[in-house]
């Protein structure tokens, strides 16, 4: 074996030494002693002994680099051709060398295909042997750390994963499934982070643009950014208007937290592309802005008569309630024109109504036929978030006593109906129930649910020091409805509270 190897060192530098001295001897003329050649003998073809085979151990293998050596009677390794034959054998050298360079090419290449398969980066041969493709590779590292953050976030190691993320995001930032999950971890902890990820998201990520903007406008409600919220809002409804309704509520619910109607009048002013309905919802919002209440319920009056779409008519309705005319809405959701309404709408229009109007009993019974075949999850966002529009202890408990008969599963579905009852007990100061649906989560989320001890503490605080954003972002995946009620809830014990919220530009 060591001889092998020996030999194999000398023929890689003999191809190059000797053949190199061979062709300077024959571009000399081929005069004198051939630089192969013993100098002591003739030079003579058969007699005369090869200097480049001394201390080779075997004479097959120095014929790869030389076929012009043989073996004399007497055992002598001698030259077959006299000095003035003596050639270099460039084609060996170059077959030789050159398969030789493929093969250690094509081993490494091998080998660190090997290593990267090993390590769990999920790259293409191509991509390792191809130098075109060799930015393949710092997706398929990228795409390992994206898969191990996502492994770790479901082994609840919450730390490990966002620092995944974050070298997921370093490596590959076009990597938009990464980018989504690391602004969704950085929104507590770094938000300013978080709004750059999904801002260049929602610029990039053409294909996903509104899911991506309905993450981050979530994110930015949670916080309680409204101005950030109205004007990605308004971004969306100006550029991309595929869910305009969702944009358009979320457009109007900032305004009311922060009485800035400026992203209203812009979109208005801008939006020549708006769906009527759309456009009716605004306008109408613009012009019962400053009007006493029985000026803005005509308002409201007149553009009911001539809505042409269930937005146009949730929206009156719900503002009719503000003005004191719940009594109109509830002989509305009750009649047949109600039908207009979806069923969801309409009854959470109709529950408000009797609960402005005092009548907690019809609450009640509305709530005993919503759970009458059973509680799916609507059903309870809807009577949760109603709850905590207009708490009222004796309804919340009535609530609960009636899941205690038809108990959510613990599965991840009802993770959100049971974070919404959360809240509506936390609003209803029932802490017996919040801590009840804060163990049952915990069983869903697989151990003990922390945020809602934090939630506890928030709920018993005193609500005029209390601000949402301190808590939701936290609790987790609420329901966008119960979002909107819980800080209209605090708002209204609190106004202004959110005025001077950072604005976040989409």
């Amino acid at each position: 074996m060591v001889g092998w190897f020996g030999d194999l060192g000398r023929l890689y530098w003999g191809l190059l030494y000797w053949n190199t001295r061979k062709a300077l001897f024959r571009l000399k003329g081929a005069r004198g002693i051939a630089p192969c050649h013993h100098p002591s003998d003739s030079g003579a073809a058969g007699a005369t002994g090869c200097e480049a085979c001394v201390n080779w151990r075997s004479a097959e293998r120095f014929r790869r680099m030389c076929p012009l050596l043989v073996t004399a009677v007497d055992g002598r390794r001698v030259c077959s051709v006299s000095n003035a034959e003596v050639r270099p054998f460039w084609g060996r050298a170059c077959a030789i060398l050159g398969s030789s360079a493929a093969a250690a090419v094509l081993l490494a290449i091998l080998t660190v295909f090997a290593g990267f398969r090993v390590i769990g980066y999920r790259v293409s041969l191509r991509a390792v042997a191809w130098p075109g493709s060799w930015h393949e590779i710092q997706q398929a590292r990228a795409d390992y750390y994206h898969r191990l953050a996502v492994k770790s976030f479901a082994q609840g190691d919450v730390r490990r994963s966002y620092l995944a993320l974050n070298q997921a995001y370093a490596l590959d930032p076009h990597n938009f499934e990464s980018d989504r999950l690391l602004a969704q971890l950085a929104q507590i902890g770094n938000p300013d982070f978080s709004d750059t990820i999904y801002s260049r998201l929602v610029q990039e990520d053409i294909g996903h643009a509104e899911e991506d903007a309905q993450l981050w406008i979530r994110a930015l409600i949670e916080r309680g950014d409204f101005p950030g919220a109205a004007g990605l809002a308004a971004h969306m409804l100006l550029s991309q208007p595929g869910h305009a309704s969702a944009w358009a509520q979320a457009l109007l619910f900032s305004e009311r937290m922060t009485g800035d109607a400026a992203p209203v009048d812009q979109v208005l002013a801008q939006g020549r592309a708006l769906s009527p309905g759309i456009r009716n919802v605004l306008s109408l919002a613009q012009a019962i802005r400053k009007g006493d209440a029985p000026t803005c319920a005509a308002s409201i009056r007149q553009s009911l008569a001539k809505a042409s779409s269930p937005l146009e008519v949730y929206y009156g309705l719900s503002r009719l309630i503000d003005f004191g005319r719940a009594s109109e809405v509830a002989a509305f959701t009750e009649g047949a024109s109600g039908a207009v309404l979806g069923a969801y709408d309409r009854e959470a229009l109709k529950m408000d109504a009797y609960a402005s109007l005092g009548w907690g009993s019809l609450v009640r019974r509305e709530i005993a036929a919503l759970l009458e075949h059973g509680a799916s999850a609507p059903v309870i966002e809807l009577v949760a978030a109603h709850l905590v529009r207009h708490p009222d202890p004796e309804t919340a408990e009535y609530l609960f006593q009636q899941l205690d008969l038809h108990p959510l599963a613990a599965l991840p579905e009802y993770s959100s109906p049971r974070l919404s009852l959360l809240c509506a007990a936390g609003v209803n100061r029932l802490s017996l129930r919040m801590r009840q649906q804060g163990e049952a989560e915990g069983k869903i989320v697989g151990g003990s649910f922390l945020p809602w001890m934090r939630g506890r503490d928030f709920f018993e605080a005193n609500p005029r020091a209390s601000n949402p954003s301190a808590i939701l972002p936290a609790i987790g995946s609420v329901s966008l409805e119960t979002l909107y009620a819980v800080f209209e809830h605090y708002r209204s014990i609190n106004p202004g509270m959110w005025r001077d919220a950072k604005a976040a530009p989409p």
